[in-house]
């Protein structure tokens, strides 16, 4: 039988009143420390549960957060990466992290339960049921924003992961993926390279991670007072770049599209890093195996999944639209190494 707030506070000498105060967690309700302590050991050990719905009518709150993903799949167009087929291992690495983030940060922060949304954009209005408080969107870099545009229209609380586009009412986190791609770039040059490539779609892709990375490359060279390269998109292409000694590193904007490098060297008898160095961008599950051990810019989505759910709780309570970014950070591996002599 479910135990009632009126006999908790029969078993703890107190009124009613006094074990929902206590229980409710409300602050500026003067209640002794020792009473408090009383009545939540009473209500532990009757095995007492808080009446969630009725709580709910009271404050019109659930204390419930709604999670819509949209970033499924490969971070990079089948385009570019030459047949490269990704293992579902892969495809699912993002959203595992993205996942993982958001489960451990609403276990430390109480947060009583998490909705999953699947991603759509003829929906929005469904969010307003009054089940979650507000909404946490896992953004598909390759897709459009005409979600978080329906979202952005609503009377509630929105963050936006994996996305510096602003819009009325929305917070965002992402990685700072312009930073890390100098991070890329400038390791290559410490390591004597000055003829370095951007491999991937970049600034003609109309992505906004792939047009900040190549951004980054851009500025990095620039710093160094080199001149930046055309974007190369094709193996082919960057193998003839590579034989005539017009390129000696190259910085992919995804460890796929760094896979996909690899494969086009190995076609024309050509190494890694002994004929080329190479830098990704993702540090995704599997890239220590890619040309004996990727060098790539890690990519933080747990710890932006978990950062989104602390600004969300945040905006709940009251604080302004805010942007995030989070920083990443080189893993140095094989594929990379000083400046040698031309390979053809």
């Amino acid at each position: 039988m479910k135990v009632r707030i009126k006999e908790v506070a029969a078993a703890a000498g107190v009124s009613a009143a006094t074990v929902s105060k206590v229980l409710s967690g409300r602050t500026g309700y003067a209640v002794q420390a020792e009473t408090a302590q009383r009545v939540r050991q009473v209500a532990l050990t009757l095995g007492y549960v808080p009446d969630v719905a009725a709580r709910n009518l009271r404050t019109r709150r659930t204390g419930q957060l709604g999670v819509v993903l949209e970033a499924v799949g490969s971070s990079e167009p089948d385009q570019l990466l030459g047949g490269l087929t990704t293992s579902s291992a892969v495809r699912r690495t993002f959203d595992g992290a993205i996942m993982a983030g958001l489960s451990d940060a609403a276990r430390s922060l109480n947060v009583p339960a998490l909705v999953i949304y699947p991603g759509s954009s003829g929906l929005h209005r469904t969010y307003l049921d009054g089940r979650v408080d507000g909404l946490l969107v896992s953004c598909d870099p390759l897709r459009g924003h005409q979600l978080l545009q329906d979202l952005a229209q609503l009377p509630m609380p929105v963050v936006a992961l994996w996305t510096q586009g602003k819009l009325p009412g929305i917070s965002t986190v992402d990685v700072n993926h312009q930073a890390g791609a100098r991070q890329a770039v400038e390791h290559l040059l410490n390591l004597g390279h000055t003829r370095i490539a951007f491999y991937g779609g970049g600034q003609a892709s109309g992505v906004e991670h792939f047009q900040r990375r190549e951004a980054g490359y851009r500025e990095a060279l620039e710093a160094a007072g080199l001149p930046a390269l055309a974007a190369i998109h094709q193996g082919e292409q960057l193998v003839d770049a590579v034989c005539l000694g017009e390129v000696s590193a190259v910085f992919a904007e995804t460890d796929l599209g760094a896979a996909a490098v690899v494969q086009a060297l190995a076609g024309a008898g050509l190494s890694v890093p002994g004929d080329l160095s190479l830098v990704g961008f993702d540090d995704i599950l599997g890239a220590e195996y890619i040309a004996g051990g990727l060098t790539t810019v890690y990519q933080p989505a747990a710890e932006m999944a978990a950062e989104g759910v602390r600004v969300l709780l945040a905006r709940l309570g009251g604080a302004p639209v805010s942007q995030t970014l989070l920083p990443t950070r080189l893993m140095v591996r094989r594929s990379t190494a000083r400046l040698s002599k031309g390979p053809c």
